[in-house]
């Protein structure tokens, strides 16, 4: 009788101790899922202001025979650059792109690192189909700075699946590092224009920084070189 006791004992405890096998079990699985959507949810990139883009060429946006040239030099990374696309592009793309009074182009640099570069080679593969706006904004609306990540391979392919691009093209062209050539075309470029920060402008020819950037003081440059 004793000996039946101490047997059923013991497959009670056998039988606690897989009810918590299972329970722990049970909590492992639903926390790596737990985790694991945090994770995805993390990487999802933020979505930018839908925009409409109209008469874009690559890194060019306007009218081919608008009078006025603006050329913009621009760093991902540079904490400036993203407060003037914040503050000043989009009006200005609004008031005089849109109305053909000027054609708008932007030449990404590397001055603030390897990340920058990333992102600019990445934006340039995106040009290849036509996409180089939305994907400026999309970066800018995750905006990063500092190389730490925030614009990394990955990051980076996330990105364009988000906006629907040809992902074997845009894989393919960010892997070759063949856009790296015009990231160092765009930095002779600035050399030669006079160019020591970012964001720059060139307007018809003349260098713009600084102050000059404000909406107020680019609207009146503008104005001025319409003969307005």
């Amino acid at each position: 009788m004793e000996k039946s006791r101490r047997q059923a004992r013991l497959d009670r405890r056998k039988a606690d101790q897989r009810k918590n096998q299972v329970r722990w079990l049970i909590y492992i699985v639903v926390g790596a899922i737990a985790v694991t959507a945090l994770l995805v949810f993390a990487n999802r990139p933020n979505a930018p202001v839908e925009r409409t883009y109209t008469n874009k060429d690559g890194n060019v946006l306007g009218a081919a025979n608008a009078p006025v040239t603006l050329v913009e030099y621009a760093d991902f990374q540079c904490i400036h650059c993203y407060n003037y696309y914040n503050d000043t592009e989009h009006d200005l793309i609004d008031q005089y792109v849109s109305t053909g009074q000027v054609i708008y182009e932007i030449r990404f640099v590397d001055f603030l690192g390897p990340e920058s570069g990333a992102a600019a080679e990445a934006a340039y593969c995106a040009a290849d189909q036509n996409m180089f706006w939305e994907y400026h904004d999309i970066v800018f609306a995750n905006y990063s700075s500092g190389n730490v990540g925030g614009y990394s391979e990955a990051r980076l392919i996330t990105f364009a699946e988000s906006l629907g691009l040809d992902m074997d093209a845009f894989s393919s062209c960010l892997e070759s590092g063949e856009k790296a050539a015009v990231i160092e075309a765009n930095l002779e470029a600035a050399r030669a224009d006079g160019v020591s920060g970012t964001p720059s402008m060139v307007l018809n020819g003349q260098l713009l920084q600084g102050g000059a950037l404000s909406f107020a003081a680019l609207s009146a440059a503008i104005d001025a070189a319409l003969g307005q």
